[in-house]
């Protein structure tokens, strides 16, 4: 008896090989092989590397935390400073160290750069918390702690 309807049919399923590790946003092609120095926090992904949250909020403090000794008269200057600063550092930590390629890394780099240089302290602001989050350290301390630990034994 035909109802119209075609026989089931079995279907050729392909299996592919598993990706590379560098394929979930980072290019190791982009990067030079490393010379087998362990990298800070490796394998952590956050938007901001934890350094960079720390660089972030450090130099902002650093640069803005006592504008009242000043009488803000040094204002302009500190902002386009920390900008200046920030901006490499960031850069450069999260290329080295949180293997992001050249884009992000600028893009990430100039948000953070913007952020030191805000003409106030973002540190005990909701600025200051969102690049907490970002760099994963409210997260993570004790898994950073450990990690560190364990990379410190490693270069012994």
């Amino acid at each position: 008896m035909n109802t119209g309807t075609p026989e089931p049919q079995e279907v050729p399923v392909d299996v592919l090989p598993p990706l590379p590790k560098d394929a979930y946003g980072t290019a190791a092609s982009a990067h030079p092989a490393t010379d087998g120095t362990p990298v800070p926090l490796e394998g952590l992904r956050t938007f901001y590397h934890p350094a960079s949250g720390v660089v972030i909020l450090g130099l902002d403090w650093l640069a803005f935390g006592t504008d009242f000794l000043t009488g803000f008269l040094a204002l302009p200057v500190m902002c386009v400073l920390a900008f200046l600063v920030s901006f490499p550092v960031v850069y450069i930590i999260q290329l080295k160290w949180s293997k992001d390629l050249v884009g992000p890394a600028l893009g990430k780099a100039f948000l953070g750069a913007f952020m030191v240089a805000l003409p106030f302290p973002i540190t005990g602001t909701l600025l200051g918390f969102a690049i907490l989050t970002l760099a994963g350290l409210p997260h993570h301390p004790v898994e950073i702690v450990k990690r560190l630990a364990a990379q410190k034994g490693m270069m012994k």
